[in-house]
């Protein structure tokens, strides 16, 4: 079994009020996407990038799925998301910013709106960022990573989140086989 388009499906949260992170696991639940960890809550506060449209005292958490999903469908993660953060929003201002992504075994891949010199168009509007890439021990950053990324603080949560997949893609090899 060919396991190099699977990868485990994690969102990237940012938001001011913890109501707008639950009412949306609520509705991600409603995508059958199952929330497996969170990761700890930081201050997102190394850029005031969201400020004007979402207040300050900005957190950040990551959330990963149950299961593995095939990257090939990424995009529609980008849009399902947005379509969320578009029923949470109010008068024309989101009140959470999800980015979806994945995990694999080499990489951490976040999908974007917004276009930049190092990402990949994948279609409907949607890129793919690399952002980090595993590294002994743990995760090397890029020059284009985001600061909060950079400072290592979300590493063990990746590293949790891939050492469960690297089991999960075991165990679906496994299975094929027999």
């Amino acid at each position: 079994m060919n396991t190099e388009s699977f990868a485990k499906l994690i969102v990237g949260a940012l938001y001011s009020d913890p109501q707008w992170l639950e009412q949306a696991k609520v509705q991600m639940r409603e995508l059958e996407w199952n929330i497996q960890h969170q990761s700890l809550e930081f201050p997102f506060d190394q850029t005031d990038y969201y400020a004007t449209e979402m207040g300050n005292s900005l957190k950040r958490c990551f959330l990963s799925m149950e299961g593995v999903k095939a990257s090939e469908f990424s995009a529609d993660w980008k849009l399902r998301t947005l379509a969320i953060e578009n029923r949470l929003s109010r008068a024309g201002k989101r009140r959470i910013n999800l980015d979806p992504g994945y995990l694999d075994l080499q990489r951490v891949v976040l999908l974007s709106g917004k276009e930049g010199p190092q990402k990949i168009y994948l279609r409907n509007g949607v890129w793919a960022d690399l952002v980090l890439l595993k590294d002994k021990g743990g995760y090397r950053d890029l020059p284009w990573t985001f600061p909060d990324l950079r400072d290592g603080r979300y590493n063990d949560f990746f590293l949790q989140v891939r050492a469960e997949f690297k089991a999960e893609i075991f165990l679906r090899t496994k299975v094929c086989e027999v």
